[in-house]
């Protein structure tokens, strides 16, 4: 039941992230570089193989600072990595039915998207099996440091931010673009409350 709410959770994941990109205000912080690479149109390279590239390098960086602490266990982050991959291109096919409109309309989208983020990384958060490999390495930094683990996810999250920001702008020659706007500071800000929620309803729920 639990390896089942984690795969569910993992799909509802990707489905809010899916859902805020078709807002064209930006996407998650922690996917933003993936997007902008899918946008240079790259054959065979789409939004969930990016993903599944970008997860996998999160997984080779906890085993570079661990070395030989790295626990095997955590090999499992890799299948992880190729499935959130598959799920981000199922989301993105399943989600072709949502245009953009008005302003307020696309704002809505982005919220949405992020309740729905939340919900995903909640339900990952209860089944507690393991970390998405974006969350194990953010774990890692965290355990190797010691510092405050909040600052640790900002500047994680922000520096995804930059990249994103980077590639686009010596890529496509644009700051911005559809990859990095207000809705993905709106992600960045209401996803976590968004799951805080849920997390504290499932586990009254449990009781």
């Amino acid at each position: 039941f639990r390896l089942f709410l984690f795969i569910l959770g993992m799909f509802v994941s990707c489905y809010g992230i899916a859902i805020t990109t078709r807002s064209l205000l930006g996407t998650s912080p922690i996917v933003t570089p993936a997007y902008a690479v899918s946008l240079f149109n790259i054959k065979y390279l789409d939004f969930g193989i990016a993903t599944f590239i970008l997860n996998a390098l999160f997984f080779l960086g906890q085993v570079l600072i661990l070395r030989k602490k790295f626990p095997l266990i955590q090999i499992v982050q890799l299948p992880i990595a190729l499935a959130t991959g598959l799920f981000v291109s199922l989301s993105m096919y399943l989600t072709q039915f949502i245009h953009t409109g008005a302003y307020w309309w696309n704002i809505s989208l982005v919220v949405i998207g992020s309740a729905v983020l939340g919900l995903g990384i909640a339900l990952e958060i209860y089944a507690n099996l393991t970390y998405m490999p974006g969350d194990g390495f953010v774990n890692v930094v965290y355990e190797v440091t010691k510092k405050n683990f909040g600052v640790i996810k900002v500047t994680f999250d922000v520096t995804m931010v930059v990249i994103a920001i980077l590639i686009t702008y010596f890529g496509l020659g644009e700051i911005f673009g559809q990859c990095v706007r207000e809705g993905t500071l709106i992600s960045a800000l209401t996803v976590g409350v968004f799951a805080d929620m849920f997390l504290k309803f499932m586990k009254y729920k449990k009781q």
